[in-house]
């Protein structure tokens, strides 16, 4: 009979829910195991045994046992190592890390390793505890996790003939990507898009993720690459994300 294997790894908490009466059931995205699910045991209540009570979008080092059975580990440690603390003071930042943390869970299957989606939201974690733009940072990172998770919308040629296309373009959300002038009855409901946001979106692509904050863009490049990439996350996420009623209303 093989023994129950104990592992280690980093690990950011996506979600929390309660479980029984002493229990709560985490979501994380971790470092060595992709996203995977966890109970930790006596925790809640008056007698609770565990240590610090872990929080949503914090960084920790858990130590957990493997299930063959059953979809859910058993975590038995989980030490803080980093609890944002700029982002929690701020009521947008919060807002935007809650966003990508639950987009994360939304595009991500169970137990597929990813090393660079990981670190790709412990980067962008940090950043919004910077005081640079929320926004531009979450949409950087929505086009960096949509390449990573094979969900990059078509901008290198037409979606529907593979042509190459010039200026006069539309994007189409349901085709996931543009289409050339002669293939759009393709799709009516294709939208307008700017050759700024296609150069946008295709520079934030190929460019190294350190530098990404370099790039400049204009108001309305930024108002038009949150729609696009809104309507095309629609079309191709399943889980309607709750966090985006919140931010609409924030963002107004």
């Amino acid at each position: 009979m093989s023994k129950v294997k104990i592992q280690k790894t980093d690990a950011i908490i996506l979600r929390r829910y309660p479980l029984r009466e002493t229990s709560i059931l985490l979501v994380l995205y971790t470092k060595d195991f992709g996203k995977i699910k966890g109970v930790i045991k006596g925790v809640r209540g008056p007698r609770a045994q565990f240590g610090s009570f872990p929080e949503i979008l914090t960084l920790n080092r858990i130590v957990f046992y493997e299930s063959k059975k059953s979809e859910l580990f058993y975590i038995t440690q989980c030490d803080l190592i980093d609890l944002f603390k700029n982002i929690r003071a701020d009521l947008e930042r919060t807002a935007y890390a809650s966003y990508a943390a639950e987009l994360t869970d939304a595009a991500t299957p169970p137990n597929e390793k990813c090393e660079e989606l990981f670190t790709l939201l412990l980067n962008t974690l940090n950043l919004l505890c910077e005081p640079g733009s929320a926004r531009r940072v979450t949409r950087i990172f929505e086009i960096k996790l949509l390449l990573i998770v094979g969900l990059m919308p078509e901008l290198d040629g037409c979606v529907h003939c593979s042509k190459a296309v010039d200026a006069d373009v539309k994007f189409s959300p349901k085709l996931g990507g543009l289409l050339c002038k002669n293939c759009l009855s393709s799709d009516t409901a294709a939208i307008n898009i700017s050759p700024g946001t296609i150069n946008f979106i295709r520079h934030i692509k190929k460019t190294p993720y350190e530098k990404t904050l370099r790039v400049k863009v204009s108001k309305q490049v930024g108002e038009e690459v949150e729609n696009i990439l809104r309507k095309f996350l629609d079309m191709h996420i399943d889980i309607k994300l709750k966090t985006l009623d919140f931010l609409k209303k924030i963002e107004k």
